[in-house]
């Protein structure tokens, strides 16, 4: 989610893959991927300036800094680029080889996964972490006041949260798989078909061995909601489909505060040293504990909820925009 240096990098990479794609002779590829994702980009800002002045809200100092990064990078990356997509529209390059002409058809995939993966990261920084940082007001161990911009409630929150990583972790899964059979079509000297079909075969291949499915369920109906305190019972089981690997889940005594939620698994950590009366001076959790989503099972709804974040900030989720370093590589 930090601006510096994954975002920054993110769009680095999808400017040079612009490029290529038009210099390649997938220009059309190009365009369209310029184009959603500047209008993605701009959306995504705009609802983000749009929700805080619904909530009457402000931009503390480190978050502004790093949104300027954010914006000014998208800039610098996309303007420049897209003036050279356009350009090769005027000055076409036709594929003049087999090779050439998979060249192009790979770089258009990759084109297509890099610009899922960046808007993906703009939805975590302009949609998410406003949310559960707790800048639009309630944290996510407080009901949301009425009011709140869409997504509206943690639910939705978590649901979103599962949704667009979801979105573009397939997409980049599948282009991939299809960049590589286009290239490995080209020296076995097999059809287009066959390079799709190839490139299909590997993608859901991927995506079996990954956890995407367990996150389609929870995206469907999450088990385990941001903010809400938990109690794990420790059970290790087989699974029931291959390649049939045994599941280990963390033993983690006591309530778990539930932070933040990922494809790998629910992120938590002890709610009980955050609920002292009176509270230590906040120091913010860095390392939580990661319960995978295969286990969800081994975790029920505990019956008392975080009482920590009752009068001031606990310390208790790193995202917190009271934290200075909130918004830093981890």
């Amino acid at each position: 989610m930090s601006p510096l240096p994954y975002i920054r990098a993110q769009v680095i990479v999808l400017a040079v893959l612009l490029a290529a794609a038009a210099i390649l002779g997938a220009s059309i590829t190009a365009a369209s991927c310029a184009v959603v994702t500047s209008a993605s980009a701009f959306a995504l800002a705009a609802k983000y300036r749009r929700d805080l002045a619904t909530m009457g809200a402000s931009i503390p100092s480190h978050r502004a800094r790093l949104d300027s990064v954010v914006s000014g990078d998208a800039w610098a990356a996309l303007a420049p680029t897209g003036l050279l997509v356009a350009l090769s529209f005027v000055f076409p390059v036709e594929p003049s080889s087999g090779a050439a002409d998979a060249a192009a058809a790979a770089a258009g995939y990759l084109t297509i996964a890099a610009a899922a993966i960046y808007i993906s990261s703009l939805v975590d920084w302009y949609v998410i972490l406003p949310r559960i940082s707790g800048q639009l007001g309630p944290r996510p161990c407080r009901d949301p006041d009425p009011g709140f911009p869409y997504p509206h409630s943690w639910k939705e929150v978590t649901r979103w949260w599962y949704i667009h990583r979801i979105a573009a972790t397939l997409v980049f899964r599948f282009l991939i798989a299809w960049a590589l059979a286009a290239a490995i079509g080209e020296i076995a000297g097999v059809g287009t078909a066959a390079k799709f079909l190839g490139g299909l075969i590997m993608g859901i291949f991927a995506t079996y061995l990954s956890t995407v499915s367990a996150a389609v369920f929870e995206a469907a109906q999450p088990k385990l909601l941001v903010g809400q305190t938990v109690n794990v019972r420790a059970r290790p089981r087989r699974q029931r489909w291959p390649p049939f690997t045994r599941i280990h889940p963390p033993d983690l005594r006591g309530r778990q505060y539930v932070v933040d939620v990922s494809l790998e698994g629910v992120h938590l950590t002890g709610a009980a040293a955050r609920e002292a009366d009176p509270l230590p001076p906040p120091r913010f959790v860095r390392d939580a504990d990661r319960l995978p989503l295969a286990n969800l099972d081994s975790s029920k709804l505990a019956q008392r909820e975080f009482s920590g974040c009752v009068g001031r900030c606990s310390g208790i989720n790193w995202y917190c925009v009271e934290n200075p370093d909130c918004f830093e590589a981890k």
